[in-house]
């Protein structure tokens, strides 16, 4: 299992930066519709890169399913290699898969509003209002799970402390100063989220190169 998730990190952070690439080359990204805006605004930002944007969504459910599957993976490695602290990876677990569900519907209910801004129609207020809370629970729920994987790490090397703290302590920074920013500077945070997937993802990866008992 440690293998198989040592494989997935790897395939998840590929998509991911595939990701990222495509989102910088076309300035078509997620993040921007993940914050309120007035229709007419939110419905422009959606048509501005309407086919790069599709491209986006389509790679973000196959990094859905990729690091859904690494999560999975992790969590049953770290159930063989710490048994008393198996039930925080097996939450851990639980509340990532929520967070892929919820990853899920934000992407096609943006791409419902894409589509119907294509036929002219704009989102409602209380469509785009729904978006704002259905993106900041799957970030809040996504925060739940890492900081119970970073307690099930054994922390018994420097790097197993390491990535514990990262998990943890990281993860706690993140979401009070995301949730703390105006939204002109939230845009700014949320589009250097993929930094800290890479890192997490490359501190992780080597963890498990390393945890061969």
């Amino acid at each position: 299992m440690r293998k198989l998730a040592m494989y997935l990190a790897g395939c998840t952070g590929a998509v991911l930066v595939v990701m990222v690439i495509v989102s910088v080359a076309t300035h078509a990204t997620q993040e921007a519709h993940e914050h309120f805006a007035l229709p007419e605004q939110y419905a422009v930002s959606l048509l501005d890169h309407a086919t790069a944007l599709r491209a986006v969504f389509a790679l973000d459910i196959a990094f859905i399913v990729a690091y859904t599957a690494f999560f999975a993976a992790l969590a049953a490695h770290l159930c063989e290699r710490n048994p008393p602290l198996a039930l925080l990876a097996k939450l851990g677990f639980a509340a990532m898969a929520l967070t892929a569900l919820l990853d899920i519907i934000e992407d096609h209910h943006i791409l419902s509003l894409l589509d119907a801004a294509e036929l002219r129609v704009l989102p409602s207020a209380g469509a785009i209002s729904f978006q704002v809370v259905e993106s900041a629970t799957k970030f809040s729920v996504s925060y739940v799970s890492l900081f119970l994987f970073g307690l099930a790490i054994p922390r018994t090397t420097k790097l197993g402390w390491a990535l514990c703290l990262f998990l943890t302590a990281g993860t706690l920074l993140s979401a009070i100063v995301g949730y703390s920013l105006p939204p002109a500077l939230a845009h700014v945070f949320d589009s250097g989220r993929w930094i800290g997937f890479l890192v997490g993802l490359g501190l992780a990866l080597e963890w498990l190169r390393r945890d061969e008992r």
